[in-house]
C-alpha cells in the first residue's frame, strides 16, 4: 500500500507540473511510475486488460488501485505524446471502462477520468 500512495503522489505531481507549465521532469516522473509497477506504454498499449489486471496484483489485491494509477500514467505520457495521443487516450479510456465494468466499486474519480479524456479527445480533433 505504501508503493501505491507513493505512485499516486508522484502521478499528482505529473498532472500539477502539467497544469502549471513546467513540465520539464514529467517524463522521468513517468518512467519511475511505469519502473515501479514494472509496466510500460508498449505493455499497456497492446496487453488485454485481464491479464494487466492480473500482473499488477502482484498476490496483494492491489490490482485495481495500480491498474488505476496505470492509467494516470498513460493518460499523463499520451498527453506528452503529440503523434500518439488519440491512440493512448483511447487506449487509456478503454481500460477505464473496463475498470469500471469490473470493480465492484463505484468511482466518482474515475468517471471524471473518463470526462476528462473525452474532452482531451475532442480538444484534439478539433485542432488537427
Amino acid at each position: 500500500m505504501v508503493q501505491i500512495e507513493e505512485l499516486g503522489k508522484m502521478i499528482a505531481q505529473v498532472i500539477f507540473n502539467r497544469n502549471n507549465n513546467t513540465t520539464d521532469r514529467n517524463p522521468e516522473l513517468i518512467q519511475d511510475v511505469y519502473d515501479n509497477l514494472k509496466v510500460d506504454r508498449n505493455y499497456l498499449m497492446t496487453t488485454a486488460p485481464d491479464d494487466i489486471l492480473r500482473f499488477l496484483d502482484n498476490e496483494d489485491q492491489g490490482g485495481v488501485l495500480r491498474l488505476e494509477i496505470a492509467i494516470k500514467t498513460l493518460i499523463e505520457d499520451g498527453l506528452q505524446q503529440p503523434k500518439d495521443q488519440c491512440e493512448m487516450l483511447l487506449r487509456a479510456k478503454e481500460l477505464l471502462e473496463y475498470l469500471q465494468a469490473h470493480d465492484t466499486t463505484f468511482s466518482l474519480e474515475r468517471i471524471n477520468l473518463l470526462n476528462d479524456i473525452q474532452q482531451h479527445l475532442l480538444h484534439s480533433v478539433h485542432h488537427r
